[in-house]
C-alpha cells in the first residue's frame, strides 16, 4: 500500500487522531451492554453482559490499519473504510444494511476490471480514499473524499441514509478532508486544508459565503489575486451551533464566524481581493490564541451548553491545555494545564476524561475537580465513561475498565490490541 506517500509535510502525521467530536445524542436500543470496536479494519459488537463478541466484520483491503471514525445514528452504524468503502451496518445484528464503494474519480470514473484480485490491486494503488468521520443528517450522509495528493481529487458525497444511494457530488479544492463537515445556516461546510467551502444541501451546489473567490466576475473580465483562504491549515474538527461556526488551524488559533440567515457573510464582497480572511480579519466575530499554547495534535473539539472547548500544545508537545471558550466572544471561562502530550481527550456528559502516554486523567466539564493516575497500560482508543463510574479504554491486554473510585483497573474483555501509526481504534458504550 501506498500510505507512506500520502503525508507532503511533516504536521499531517499528527492527523490519525483527527475525529468527528460532536457527541451525538444516542437514540440506539441494544438488548445488553455493548462496546463497538473499530480496529484495523475490522469492527465488531461486544456484549460486555456475556462477554462475549455478538458480531464482527472483516475488510480484507484494510487489514493494515484503518484511519476513519464511524458514526452512530439510531440502529445504524456508519463506517468507512480506506479501501473506499462507506458500510452502513445494523447495531444489533452486524447485519450489511447497504454497501457503497468510491474510487476517487467521479468526474472520470474508473474501468475496474471483473477480477477481484485485479480490482482489490487497483483499490490498494488508490488508498486511503477516505480518512475522516461521517456527517449524518437527516436523511443524508455527508462525507468527503480523501487520497494520494498527486494522483486524486478530493470529493464530497451525499448518499441517502436509508439505502445507501448516492444523491450527489461535488468536487473539493484539495484532497486533504480529514473531518466532519458540519451544518450551518441550512448549507454544509468542509474544511479542506486552507480552505471553507459551502455546498447547498439537497443539491451539493458550491456557492460564495460573501468572501472573494478569485473567479471572473460577469461584466468585468478576471478578477486578480488568490481566492480565498485560511493562512493555515484549518485542521481541526469544526463546529457550530445557530449563531456562529467555529473553525482552528494547525496552529491553535481559533476562529468564529457568523453568517445571515442564508449563510453569507453580511455585505460580503466577492469582487475585492481584499475581502478574505488574511486581508480582512474584521470579518470574524472573534479570534482566539495563546502565546504559550500554539501546536495542534489531537484535532478535536467540542461544543455544548454554549462553551468551546479545545486543546493546544506548546511546540514541544511536552505540555497540552484544554481551554474552555465562551462562544460568544471567545473569552477563556477556564483552563486546565497538563503534563505531557494529551493522545485523545472527550467531553463525556458532565466530565472531561482523557489520557497521555502515561497518565489518565478526568474532571468536572467546569475544570473542577482534576484527578490524574499513571497508567499500567497506555490507552490505545477513545475514553468511553459508563455509568458515570467506569473508564473503559482499549490497551494492548483488550478492554479495560477502570473504577475513577478506588482508581483500579481491569480487564473486562481479553483482546489483543497493536499500536500502529497507521491506525484507530475507536469505541462506544450503549447501555441497555
Amino acid at each position: 500500500m501506498k500510505k507512506h506517500l500520502y503525508f507532503a509535510f511533516s504536521i499531517v502525521v499528527s492527523l490519525f487522531s483527527c475525529k468527528s467530536s460532536t457527541e451525538q445524542k444516542s437514540n440506539t436500543k441494544v438488548d445488553h451492554n455493548t462496546l463497538l470496536v473499530a480496529h484495523n479494519g475490522s469492527v465488531f459488537s461486544v456484549d460486555l453482559d456475556g462477554n462475549k463478541i455478538s458480531w464482527q466484520h472483516d475488510s480484507s483491503l484494510d487489514t493494515g490499519g484503518n484511519r476513519n471514525y464511524f458514526a452512530i445514528d439510531g440502529q445504524s452504524i456508519y463506517l468507512p473504510y480506506e479501501s473506499g468503502k462507506l458500510v452502513n451496518y445494523d447495531v444489533t445484528t452486524g447485519k450489511i444494511i447497504w454497501q457503497e464503494q468510491i474510487y476517487g474519480a467521479e468526474d472520470q470514473p474508473m474501468a475496474m476490471s471483473s477480477d477481484p484480485n485485479d480490482q482489490a490491486e487497483m483499490i490498494k494503488a488508490l488508498m486511503p480514499l477516505y480518512m475522516t468521520t461521517p456527517l449524518i443528517d437527516n436523511g443524508h450522509v455527508i462525507i468527503a473524499s480523501t487520497g494520494q495528493p498527486t494522483q486524486a481529487t478530493g470529493w464530497l458525497y451525499s448518499f441517502n441514509k436509508t439505502n445507501g444511494s448516492k444523491k450527489w457530488t461535488e468536487q473539493l479544492p484539495t484532497t486533504f478532508n480529514f473531518y466532519a463537515p458540519v451544518r450551518y445556516k441550512d448549507n454544509y461546510f468542509i474544511n479542506s486544508a486552507v480552505y471553507l467551502n459551502k455546498y447547498s444541501v439537497n443539491e451539493g451546489t458550491w456557492t460564495s459565503y460573501g468572501m472573494f473567490d478569485g473567479m471572473e466576475v460577469a461584466g468585468e473580465g478576471s478578477s486578480s489575486g488568490d481566492p480565498n483562504h485560511f493562512d493555515k491549515p484549518i485542521y481541526n474538527q469544526m463546529q457550530a451551533n445557530d449563531k456562529s461556526m467555529f473553525i482552528g488551524d494547525e496552529s491553535g488559533k481559533f476562529y468564529c464566524l457568523q453568517f445571515d440567515k442564508n449563510g453569507n457573510l453580511p455585505d460580503g464582497d466577492i469582487t475585492d481581493p481584499n475581502n478574505t480572511f488574511i486581508r480582512n480579519p474584521k470579518v470574524f466575530k472573534w479570534v482566539f490564541s495563546d502565546e504559550q499554547f500554539n501546536f495542534q495534535k489531537s484535532h478535536i473539539t467540542f461544543l455544548d451548553d454554549n462553551t468551546l472547548y479545545v486543546e493546544i500544545k506548546t511546540g514541544l508537545a511536552d505540555q497540552s491545555c484544554i481551554f474552555a471558550l465562551n462562544a460568544d466572544n471567545g473569552e477563556v471561562r477556564w483552563k486546565k494545564i497538563i503534563k505531557g502530550d494529551v493522545f485523545n481527550w472527550a467531553l463525556q456528559g458532565d466530565k472531561i476524561v482523557g489520557s497521555t502516554e502515561n497518565l489518565i486523567f478526568w474532571m468536572n466539564a467546569d475544570g473542577k475537580n482534576y484527578v490524574e493516575m499513571q497508567t499500567v497500560n497506555k490507552p490505545l482508543s477513545n475514553i468511553e465513561l459508563r455509568d458515570k463510574k467506569y473508564l473503559i479504554f482499549a490497551t494492548k491486554d483488550g478492554i479495560e475498565s477502570l473504577d475513577i473510585d478506588t482508581k483500579k483497573s481491569k480487564v473486562i474483555f481479553a483482546k489483543t490490541f497493536v499500536e500502529n501509526t497507521f491506525n484507530n481504534i475507536q469505541i462506544k458504550y450503549l447501555p441497555k
